[in-house]
């Protein structure tokens, strides 16, 4: 894409709509995790997320060669970055940076750090996952003793952690993969021993396939009043099988999941993570690739999305 055909296609697009006063609310809010064109510099990949629809996006830490969401930028840059992306018409609802360990290690630190970035972009929700369960997937779970332990050290770090995202007004929303957020009612547990406003569900189906073999989750109805965002992938297969399709090519059904979520009063962030297939990883599916599979993803979505919200 030249630079002549990008502005000429930015000009095109329609501005990111403002909330005018007696502006009806939205009834969801579909996006993309922008990482899926991270190798494009900002503007190319914004402006293909926007005309393709999307207005929401999860951060990517770079594009192209530029760092644009990192812990390690000042707080005037974060501001310019956020501006800059705005006026490309897309609005940042959502980081996948995680928790994991206690915020005295190198690990955790980045991750508690995160929690800063995510304020001063103002993003409410930062989705992460518990310690992972498998010294090798699917077949050797870790020494129980060993896994307790690490158990132990992550709700430790997860408590301060919490406190912190309190004073931001950020919420930490755990996500399903394996371990102590296997499936729903693993999830049910983790938010019954740590009660926080702040701490909630980042609800996967694609990732309870693939790493479970079940789909649906016969729990979710009852997890769902405490899922504050949704990662959108399918999966195809059986249990470990990398397959993830564009969604409605797969295991999933998107369908009887968002009347779950919606019936119970979800009103959160929607982010596509993954269309790879069997190529192996996003990082390998070229961005025109990516783009296709997205529009057919939105192409699906989208009009279910409009049935389940429909009069609510």
């Amino acid at each position: 894409m030249t630079r002549r055909q990008l502005l000429g296609e930015i000009a095109a697009l329609p501005a990111l709509a403002q909330s005018a006063p007696g502006a009806p609310a939205e009834k969801y809010r579909l996006g993309v995790m922008a990482t899926m064109f991270s190798s494009l510099p900002l503007t190319e990949a914004m402006t293909r997320i926007r005309k393709i629809g999307y207005r929401y996006i999860s951060m990517s830490r770079r594009h192209g060669d530029e760092v644009v969401f990192s812990p390690e930028m000042s707080k005037a840059d974060r501001t310019k970055m956020l501006r800059r992306i705005r006026d490309l018409g897309v609005e940042p609802f959502l980081s996948l940076g995680g928790f994991q360990g206690e915020p005295q290690t190198a690990e955790g630190l980045a991750r508690y750090m995160q929690l800063e970035l995510c304020a001063d972009f103002e993003i409410p929700v930062m989705v992460g996952a518990g310690p992972w369960y498998f010294t090798r997937f699917p077949t050797m779970p870790k020494r129980e003793k060993d896994w307790q332990v690490e158990v132990s050290r992550f709700y430790g770090g997860l408590e301060k952690a919490i406190r912190h995202a309190e004073s931001l007004h950020v919420v930490i929303a755990l996500k399903p993969h394996t371990g102590i957020t296997a499936r729903a009612k693993d999830c049910i547990e983790v938010l019954r021993r740590l009660r926080s406003a702040n701490l909630k569900i980042a609800w996967d189906a694609g990732n309870i396939s693939y790493y479970e073999g079940i789909y649906p989750d016969p729990d979710l109805p009852d997890l769902a009043p405490d899922v504050c965002s949704v990662c959108i992938k399918d999966h195809k297969g059986l249990r470990g099988v990398n397959d993830f399709p564009v969604p409605g090519q797969g295991n999933i059904d998107h369908e009887q999941m968002f009347r779950t979520l919606f019936g119970a009063g979800f009103r959160g962030p929607m982010a596509i993570e993954r269309v790879d297939g069997t190529d192996g990883g996003m990082n390998k599916v070229p961005p025109a690739v990516v783009e296709e599979r997205l529009t057919a993803a939105y192409q699906y979505l989208k009009p279910v999305l409009d049935r389940v919200t429909a009069g609510r």
